[in-house]
């Protein structure tokens, strides 16, 4: 889940995101014959694993069924598909019997995740790899460094219940930001600086502080064209009913908002529950981490 900075990522700014207690999993079942059962019919998904399986020299008479399970929503702006990369490559990585070093996974990670989104930061990957809080940057090279939570962090995800893809409001807004510069990288600049701000606060343990910037970073985020009318309303219900803060997470254009809600969640989402909206809490621990 990303807390701050999505969109402006890919353009070369940092990024905050945690790792969320929902999981995707998979399971690879070896077979006698020398057939492959893959999951839904979703071609995406049937090449992401050939690749996988290739990258780790499983030989293509090699059979197996595929099974993936889990409880992370999909295709709302949680990386639900990083999340799939990830477990694909451990799982396919142990059944070939390859011990899979970090920078290992993140590169086979990735290049799965671009079957799905073209050209993604790798923020997505990095947090499904490794959980807890974290500092991303694109680069190259990629740069990923473990943030020091002061206190233990408590928020409501919250979702519109529409879904949405990444890959096009992600080159949507790319073709806009290349066609006219000069309006785009100053918003790019302008979500950077609020994530450097950020990081302190986190570090230092500043929740009001830390959400004010992410409802700033919403309305930047508006203004780059990724929002939507829905999500707006989430954000606002959800500040109205005491929430530090909010914004949208993900590529936008729907899915899912990410609010601080501060130590006693209640209030928040049982406002958002009532208009209507899926809502479920995520406690992020505090860690002694850190890094330059």
């Amino acid at each position: 889940m990303i807390l701050l900075g999505e969109h402006a990522v890919v353009h070369g700014r940092p990024a905050l995101v945690v790792g969320l207690a929902r999981r995707v999993s998979v399971r690879v079942v070896p077979r006698a014959v020398p057939e492959r059962e893959l999951p839904g019919e979703d071609r995406r998904v049937h090449t992401a694993v050939e690749r996988a399986a290739a990258a780790f020299a499983i030989a293509p008479e090699a059979g197996f069924a595929i099974e993936v399970g889990g409880d992370l929503p999909v295709a709302v702006g949680l990386g639900s598909s990083a999340a799939l990369s990830v477990a694909l490559v451990r799982a396919l990585a142990a059944s070939a019997g390859v011990l899979l070093s970090a920078a290992r996974l993140d590169e086979v990670a990735y290049e799965l995740e671009r079957i799905f989104h073209g050209t993604p930061s790798g923020v997505d990957v990095a947090a499904a790899a490794r959980g807890s809080a974290l500092w991303f940057e694109i680069g190259p090279p990629r740069r990923t460094v473990p943030v020091a939570l002061a206190r233990s962090l408590t928020f409501v995800v919250a979702l519109t219940g529409s879904r949405h893809e990444t890959a096009r409001t992600v080159g949507s807004l790319r073709e806009r930001a290349a066609a006219h510069p000069e309006v785009y990288a100053p918003v790019f600049d302008a979500i950077g600086k609020l994530v450097e701000t950020a990081r302190r606060a986190l570090e230092g343990g500043d929740w009001p502080k830390l959400g004010r910037l992410m409802t700033m970073n919403h309305e930047l985020l508006r203004a780059l064209g990724v929002s939507t009318a829905e999500l707006d309303e989430l954000v606002a219900r959800a500040v109205g009913a005491g929430a530090f803060g909010a914004k949208l997470t993900g590529g936008g254009g729907g899915g899912a908002a990410v609010v601080l809600a501060g130590d006693d969640p209640t209030a928040v989402v049982e406002a958002l529950r009532t208009a209507g909206y899926e809502a479920f809490v995520q406690r992020i621990e505090a860690n002694a981490e850190g890094g330059a």
